[in-house]
């Protein structure tokens, strides 16, 4: 019974041990950087990444300062007026960017914008209006920025972006942060360019991701957040403790049994 026992509380002991290894891994920070000190700010220098239009872009591309007739013929947009416009409205009353790099516009024709960045577009379309109308004033906007956010984090799912730029912890944070077990360590970015996806690792556990040039999001980017390898171990040794517990609770009992017994 004494080697029941002692094999009880040495079992126990190793769990405890296994079990604040697992602990310690699970807690990953986001941006740890022991070069920072209170009370002195630290730059990190962007590498912002513009963004340039795409076949299948939509865009919403609106004249102003047209008298009412000729607003109402140029402007396909909702009868209501563009506020409270859903997200399907806007794809349905937007421009598409066509696969010859092109949008098609009432009066003017076609033009083309694919490779261009937004106020690029802007200015094209702008000079394209001046050719037909006096005093007009061109607003392009793109409304087929979307991201994805999915792995282990509280919210997964697809967000449509109403700002001309979103940051990947502004992504984690719309989708409710990574949950306890999400590996900020390794999160994987996943963009679509003209050759194919491009997928990579980001580091969100120290601060220099936030010089990175994809530190900056760009529509269609899918972020991954991977669960720790912890999780699974730890789940094991949750079944272990049972089974350990269980032991070292029957090698008690053994041992008041026989403590009872030889008091008789």
């Amino acid at each position: 019974m004494k080697e029941l026992k002692g094999m009880g509380w040495g079992l126990l002991a190793a769990l405890v041990l296994l079990t604040g290894c697992v602990g310690g891994r699970r807690n990953i920070n986001y941006l740890q950087d022991g070069s920072l000190t209170p009370g002195a700010a630290k730059l990190f220098e962007n590498r912002k990444f513009e963004y340039r239009i795409q076949v299948n872009d939509v865009l919403s591309i609106r004249v102003l300062g047209l008298d009412e007739a000729t607003h109402r013929f140029f402007n396909v947009e909702n009868q209501n007026g563009f506020q409270g416009v859903n997200d399907a409205a806007l794809y349905v009353n937007g421009f598409s960017v066509d696969k010859n790099g092109q949008v098609q516009l009432p009066t003017v024709g076609r033009i083309k914008v694919q490779g261009l960045t937004m106020g690029e577009a802007q200015d094209l379309v702008q000079r394209k209006i001046n050719e037909y109308f006096t005093n007009a004033t061109v607003i392009l906007k793109l409304v087929s920025f979307r991201i994805s956010v999915l792995g282990d984090v509280r919210n997964p799912g697809m967000y449509f972006i109403y700002n001309n730029q979103i940051t990947i912890l502004d992504a984690l944070a719309m989708a409710g942060g990574p949950n306890e077990y999400g590996d900020k360590s390794k999160v994987t970015l996943m963009r679509q360019s003209d050759r194919g996806v491009q997928a990579l690792y980001v580091d969100l556990s120290g601060t220099e991701v936030l010089a990175s040039e994809y530190y900056y999001l760009l529509p269609n980017d899918v972020v991954y957040v991977p669960t720790l390898k912890a999780r699974a171990g730890r789940m094991n040794l949750e079944l272990l403790s049972v089974l350990f517990g269980a032991i070292s609770a029957l090698a008690l009992v053994a041992n008041v049994f026989i403590l009872n017994q030889n008091n008789n």
